[in-house]
This record gives C-alpha cells, sequence and structure tokens, in this order.
C-alpha cells in the first residue's frame, strides 16, 4: 500500500486515510465562511419594479364598435391607432330661454311620433370632421392659431327661429337646427382661413355653400323629408338669440383645445 501511495503521490498519514475526511474538511471550511459573512453589514436587494402599463396592457389592434353604448350612433370613421376625428367649431353657449325654445321644439316633434336627442353640446362647426394623425396635431394646431392672429374677438351671432334639416355624409344621422344670423361676416372669413388650414394638410375642406347653423337635435337613421315637412308647417314664436363668440375650439378624439 505504501508504495502505490507512493506511486500516486498521496501521503500514508491517518487523517488521509479516513474516507470521511473531506466531508470535515469541507464542514469546517462552511463554517468558517458562514461566521465570516455573518460578521458583515447585510446589504437589502431593492425590489424589482413592475413592468410599465404600456408593455404589459397593449391597445388592442382592433376596436370593436357598440352603437348601444351611445343612443345607437354609428361611428362614421373607423378606428384606427394614432387617428383622431377631429373639428374645429365655435361654442354656441345659449341661455335658458335658449333652452326652453330648443325643449318645446323637440316637444312639438314628439307630437309627430319623432323622438329627437337634444344636442349634448350646442356650436357652431368651421369644418367638416376630419381625421388628424397623431404625429400632424402639434403642427396642425399651430397652423390654426397662426391664422387666427388679427381676428377680432369677440364678435355677435344671432340665432333665429328659422328651422333647417341636415344629415350627415353617410346618412345614418338626421340633424334638427336653427340658422345663424351673421351681421359682421365673420363665419365666413373663419371657414376660409380654416380651409386654409385644411388645404396644408390635405384634409376635406368645407362646404361650398355653407349654411351657418346650431344644430339642437338629433335621431339616427335619414329622416330629413319627415323632418323638413313637420317643420315647414311649424309656427314658432321664439324671440332671436344673441350669442358673443370670444373663443374658436378644436376637438380631437376626447381631446379640445381652446384657440
Amino acid at each position: 500500500m505504501d508504495m502505490i501511495a507512493a506511486a500516486y503521490g498521496c501521503e500514508s498519514d491517518e487523517e488521509d486515510s479516513d474516507p470521511w475526511a473531506s466531508s470535515r474538511v469541507s464542514a469546517k471550511r462552511t463554517i468558517g465562511r458562514d461566521e465570516e459573512f455573518s460578521s458583515r453589514p447585510f446589504k437589502k436587494v431593492p425590489n424589482r419594479l413592475p413592468a410599465p402599463k404600456l408593455i404589459t396592457h397593449e391597445e388592442p389592434d382592433e376596436v370593436v364598435d357598440d352603437p348601444s353604448q351611445h343612443g345607437n350612433r354609428i361611428r362614421s370613421f373607423p378606428h384606427e391607432r394614432g387617428n383622431w376625428a377631429s373639428f374645429i367649431y365655435l361654442p354656441w353657449e345659449g341661455d335658458s330661454n335658449f333652452v326652453n325654445s330648443v325643449e318645446l321644439i323637440t316637444q312639438c316633434f314628439q307630437n309627430y311620433g319623432i323622438e329627437l336627442q337634444i344636442c349634448d353640446d350646442f356650436h357652431i362647426s368651421l369644418t367638416k370632421t376630419f381625421i388628424l394623425r397623431h404625429h400632424w396635431i402639434e403642427g396642425f394646431v399651430n397652423s390654426v392659431k397662426k391664422q387666427l392672429n388679427g381676428i377680432s374677438r369677440p364678435f355677435q351671432l344671432l340665432g333665429t327661429n328659422v328651422l333647417s334639416v341636415y344629415t350627415n355624409e353617410e346618412r345614418n344621422r338626421t340633424f334638427l337646427a336653427i340658422n345663424i344670423e351673421d351681421p359682421s361676416g365673420m363665419l365666413n372669413v373663419l371657414t376660409q382661413k380654416m380651409d386654409s388650414c385644411m388645404i396644408e394638410y390635405q384634409l376635406p375642406t368645407f362646404y361650398k355653400e355653407a349654411c351657418h347653423h346650431v344644430s339642437i337635435a338629433w335621431c339616427v337613421c335619414d329622416k330629413k323629408e319627415e323632418l323638413e315637412k313637420i317643420a315647414a308647417g311649424l309656427k314658432l314664436e321664439i324671440e332671436q338669440t344673441a350669442c358673443n363668440m370670444a373663443e374658436v375650439r378644436c376637438k380631437i378624439g376626447n381631446l379640445v383645445k381652446r384657440l
């Protein structure tokens, strides 16, 4: 055995010949290292931050429109990521007399079997509804502001008791409106300036023979002929309403920018 041990360079002492010697050595080393670590200050490992919601909850590629959620109205433009339905308008701040008149008018149509929904907000459109791409928004808004420089505000508009009926371009909604008188001619100036912005971004311009109006109520489907017949037979005794216009607004999706 001594010869074999010598051949392999091993010592023949009692400790090395013990088969459990290596285990005892490892145990001693482990204990020593544990004691060494225990004497060091503990370094707290920070918790991981949660992943941003933009990563964990991505916007779906397709949004399914549910007309029942908004009065059975049908979206004029299909939803597409990065595209925003937009339009430019003047807010019409109707007083209590104006609101009472609108309620009276809708009641008259209800007596003829036509259910009309009063509009959520009263306004005068200066553009058609158009699609604005996300990366255009800042430049487009700046272009509109530039066109509005030098426009004298406020100016006065008059609401009449003359009713008009319109449909949207898809002819899936019908609107009842009151005509607007523009003594200063400012509406034509504004629509021309807004058309300049639309042309710059290759967007549709306003109607060539525009009749400025405030939509007061609406219904789904094309009921233009029915509403026009009823409107022609009504004798409305409504006082003329004056409204001072001091602000132009641009609605982009759900965002409203005051210009």
